[in-house]
C-alpha cells in the first residue's frame, strides 16, 4: 500500500445569507404653485409706485421688499410657502451705492471720456464679483421649511464662467457659447447649498449644443419666411403701382421692403433669444439635483413668445398700467412648469449657520441691467 504526504486544501465556509436589497425610496411630484392675484397685487404695485415717486426713489428699496414678499408668500411647494426675509434697510444702503456708481458713469461718459473708461474697465473686471455677491445676497434671504439658501461659490472661481468664457465666446462669434452657458449654469447650481445640502449639476455639452442648432434653425426659417412675405408684399405694390390702383413710388416701395427686412431680422433674433432662453431652462433645471430628489421644467418657447408678446402689447397699450397683471401672469406660468421629483421625505434637511450679506452688488447689477437670471 503506497502513502502520500499530499494535502487537500480545508473545506470553504458556508456562504453567508444574501442580504435583502433596501427598497427603492418612493417617488414623489410636487407641483408649485402661484397664488398670487393681478388685483390684490395691483394695490401693492399702485401704492409702491406712488409712495417711489414721492419719496423721489427712497422708498423703492421697501416697495422691492414689498414685491418680493408677496410673490414669495404666494409661490406653495409641497404646502409650504417661500419666505423673502431682506430688510428694506439693506436694501437701501445697496441701491445707493449702486446709484452713486452708475452717475458717476453717467456723468463721466458726458464730461471726461479718459475717466469713464477707466471706470468702466474697472467696473467690468469686478463683474464677476458683483455676481458672486448677488448670489450670496439672495439665496441668504430666501427660505423654504424656515430653512435659508445658500451660496457659497469663492470670487476667485467666478472670473473663469463670467468672464474668460464669455470672452472665448465672443471671440469665436458665438460658437462657444454653449459651453460658456453651460459653465455658468455649473457654476450657480453647485454653488448652492439647502441649508447644509448642496445641489449638484450634471447636464452634458452636447445638450447645450443641440438647443443652439435647433434655435439658429428656428431662426433661419422664421427670417425666410418674414422676408419671403416682405418681397411678395413689395411686388404686390409694385404691381399695384403700376396699374394706377395706389399712388406710391419706387422709393416708398423700396422703403417698405427695407423696414419689412429689418424688421424680420429683428423678431426673428426675438424668436430665437426666446426660444434658447426657455430650452436653456429647462435643461438647467432638468440638469439639477438636492440631494436625491430632482427637478422638473416644462416650459414651452411658443408660449413664453406669446406671453412675452401680449405682456409687451397689454403694458403699451394701458400706458403701463397692466405691470401687475404682466408680472402675475408669468409669475404662474412659471410656477404652472416647475415641479420637484422627491425620492423619500423633504424631512433631511439640516439649517446651516446664519451670516449676514449685502444687497450692493445685487442692486449694481439691477441699475447695469447686467444680472444673472437663469429663467424666463
Amino acid at each position: 500500500m503506497v502513502q502520500t504526504n499530499a494535502q487537500f486544501p480545508p473545506p470553504l465556509p458556508p456562504p453567508l445569507p444574501r442580504r435583502p436589497m433596501p427598497p427603492p425610496l418612493p417617488e414623489r411630484r410636487y407641483q408649485m404653485a402661484f397664488l398670487g392675484s393681478t388685483r390684490e397685487f395691483f394695490g401693492i404695485w399702485f401704492v409702491n409706485l406712488m409712495l417711489s415717486v414721492l419719496t423721489l426713489g427712497i422708498y423703492s428699496a421697501w416697495a422691492k421688499v414689498r414685491t418680493e414678499r408677496y410673490f414669495y408668500a404666494n409661490t406653495r411647494l409641497a404646502g409650504t410657502r417661500f419666505e423673502y426675509t431682506a430688510e428694506p434697510i439693506r436694501i437701501l444702503k445697496g441701491r445707493l451705492i449702486a446709484y452713486v456708481v452708475v452717475i458717476a458713469l453717467v456723468l463721466t461718459s458726458n464730461f471726461l471720456p479718459e475717466v469713464y473708461f477707466v471706470l468702466a474697465f474697472v467696473v467690468f473686471l469686478l463683474m464677476p464679483m458683483f455676481i458672486v455677491l448677488s448670489q450670496r445676497f439672495r439665496a441668504r434671504y430666501s427660505l423654504w421649511r424656515g430653512i435659508s439658501f445658500r451660496f457659497d461659490q469663492p470670487v476667485s472661481d467666478a472670473y473663469l464662467p463670467f468672464m474668460v468664457w464669455k470672452l472665448l465666446s465672443g471671440m469665436t462669434l458665438g460658437l462657444l457659447s454653449p459651453m460658456a452657458r453651460m459653465k455658468q449654469h455649473e457654476f450657480i447650481v453647485e454653488g448652492h447649498r439647502y441649508g447644509t445640502s448642496r445641489m449638484r449639476y450634471h447636464a452634458r455639452m452636447g445638450d447645450y449644443y443641440r438647443q443652439l442648432m435647433i434655435a439658429v434653425g428656428l431662426g433661419v426659417v422664421t427670417l425666410a419666411a418674414l422676408t419671403t412675405l416682405g418681397m411678395l408684399g413689395g411686388g404686390l405694390l409694385k404691381l399695384l403701382a403700376m396699374q394706377g390702383i395706389l399712388q406710391m413710388q419706387d422709393a416708398g416701395i423700396f422703403l417698405y421692403g427695407l423696414i419689412m427686412v429689418v424688421a424680420g431680422f429683428y423678431l426673428s433674433l426675438f424668436v430665437l433669444m426666446a426660444f434658447l432662453q426657455v430650452r436653456y431652462t429647462n435643461l438647467l433645471w432638468r440638469s439639477a439635483a438636492l440631494g436625491p430628489h430632482r427637478f422638473e421644467s416644462t416650459l414651452r418657447a411658443r408660449d413664453v413668445i406669446w406671453i412675452y408678446f401680449g405682456n409687451g402689447l397689454a403694458i403699451i397699450f394701458s400706458l403701463g398700467l397692466a405691470v401687475p397683471w404682466a408680472m402675475i401672469r408669468l409669475a404662474r406660468y412659471r410656477a404652472e412648469h416647475w415641479a420637484l421629483i422627491a425620492m423619500g421625505d423633504l424631512d433631511g434637511f439640516v439649517a446651516a449657520s446664519e451670516s449676514e450679506a449685502g444687497a450692493a452688488a445685487a442692486e449694481l447689477l439691477d441699475a447695469l441691467d447686467t444680472g444673472v437670471d437663469f429663467g424666463i
